[in-house]
């Protein structure tokens, strides 16, 4: 049922990166139910400012990952250099921790909160910024996945698709966005634990899911909760999910989870799960006690991740180990080097992916670097695949790390042993060489999560996405 608008205006929502703008399919949705015309715009292609400003539009939206700020700033400016009227919004994780940016010229409109609340407001002429209020999972609208996946075709033909059932996440990591403690002390912890850490219902996500096989080739679901097992509801939530899932939906899921969870779960949910799961992420993150305090991670450790990794395989899954390198420590180079040995240990030829550490406004880590005044690096972005860290380090040490980034998930795949890792990481590598290794990193991770089927998509992938390297 569609909700009355002042007008019936037109609405460009400017999308950024290689996987779905899941933020951006929501307030499409929203926007919908407002009767507005809307297309999305694939930042990735050259002419995306050109082919907004042909289509007119009276708004534009945004809602860019950190490491996409800058040039959806950049977007927005070519855009209103043309169409000086055009009124602009933006929302989303940085947005809200950073609603300051509504002292930036061109930009119009802050939202501070969820997209409901907030489209009526911004139709009607309102503008600076617009806070609302947290309701709670079922007041969301049904993502623009038609619109989105018509107006960027490439997203409708990912191999893998982001869905979700809870928007928040029960733990407080110190790098996280999605820090509970961050949420809660912006909108207060009755609200966070009513609209965060409860579950979409479960209709609409099968109805979501299906929408999704209707419009494009769909091969993997990645479930992007940031703890699959998280919520006072799991053993009770997950066999009847599991059980519509795997008749109405049937396509594997790739889920994350921690070494706690993984632990406390039920050996039933467990079983039951793999049904139609084909790999956890378990974010191991750091391996020395003091780094791991350090993230705001000091109730994990090794033996626990070793724990739950063994239980896991002992179910059959597969696990991809996670880690962040690049710490604000005294050596960060030894530091991601005891990571990768550490992943080594609890899972020996296991996917693994090692990204560079980003530190995002309004953390706990980005007080940290401003109190003991650590220069932030303006070309990290937080991509795996380009491995640059946040924090700027000597040269040297910052080659390194990007190498680590690179080449962990070969060390931990295939053992390498540690005198070969510290020779590879001092490797001078060229673009070509770069951008291979990166495609063989991805290559690696795909097939490993999805066998022979993944070998024969992998050339599609490659088509529909441009890699950072």
């Amino acid at each position: 049922m569609s909700i009355s608008a002042p007008s019936r205006k037109k609405t460009a929502l400017i999308c950024f990166g290689n996987e779905e703008n899941y933020g951006l399919l929501f307030v499409g949705g929203e926007l919908l139910l407002f009767n507005q015309d809307i297309k999305y715009f694939d930042a990735e292609n050259d002419t995306v400012v050109e082919d907004a400003i042909m289509w007119q539009p009276d708004f534009i939206f945004f809602s860019p990952l950190t490491r996409f700020f800058p040039p959806a700033l950049a977007v927005l400016r070519g855009i209103k250099n043309m169409l000086p009227s055009v009124i602009s919004a933006f929302g989303g994780h940085h947005a809200c921790a950073m609603p300051d940016i509504i002292d930036i010229c061109e930009i119009d409109v802050v939202v501070v909160g969820p997209v409901r609340g907030s489209i009526e407001k911004i139709l009607s002429g309102e503008k600076g910024v617009i806070r609302t209020l947290l309701t709670n999972p079922d007041d969301m609208p049904m993502p623009a996945r038609k619109e989105y996946y018509r107006d960027i075709p490439r997203m409708a033909n990912r191999y893998r698709k982001f869905m979700l059932s809870m928007l928040g996440c029960p733990w407080n990591c110190a790098y996280c966005s999605s820090s509970s403690d961050h949420l809660k002390d912006m909108y207060g912890k009755d609200a966070h634990k009513r609209y965060f850490l409860a579950r979409r219902p479960m209709q609409v996500i099968i109805e979501e899911a299906k929408q999704i096989l209707s419009l494009g080739n769909t091969e993997e679901i990645e479930w992007v909760d940031d703890d699959i097992f998280s919520g006072v509801d799991i053993e009770t939530w997950l066999p009847e999910f599991v059980d519509i899932w795997e008749k109405e939906i049937g396509r594997p899921l790739y889920v994350s989870s921690t070494s706690t969870l993984s632990l406390k779960v039920s050996d039933n949910a467990l079983a039951t799960l793999k049904r139609i799961v084909n790999c956890i992420g378990i974010g191991v993150q750091a391996i020395r006690p003091e780094s791991l305090k350090l993230l705001n991670r000091g109730w994990d450790n090794e033996e626990k991740m070793k724990m739950a990794y063994d239980r896991l395989t002992s179910f059959g899954y597969a696990v991809n180990l996670q880690a962040i390198v690049g710490l604000p420590v005294i050596d960060p180079v030894e530091d991601a080097l005891e990571t990768v040995k550490g992943l080594q240990r609890i899972g020996p030829g296991s996917i693994c992916s090692v990204y560079p550490l980003q530190v995002y406004p309004g953390t706990m880590l980005e007080k940290h670097c401003k109190d003991n005044q650590l220069a932030l690096n303006d070309l990290s972005n937080g991509d795996t695949n380009s491995g640059i860290p946040s924090i700027v380090f000597p040269d040297s040490a910052t080659k390194k790390l990007r190498n680590i980034c690179k080449l962990g998930t070969f060390f931990v795949k295939y053992n390498i042993d540690e005198l070969w890792m510290r020779i590879l990481i001092n490797v001078d590598f060229s673009d070509e060489t770069s951008q291979a290794i990166s495609m063989g990193k991805y290559y690696e991770c795909v097939v490993d999560r999805l066998g022979d089927k993944g070998k024969d998509i992998f050339a599609d992938i490659q088509r529909g996405m441009k890699l950072v390297f």
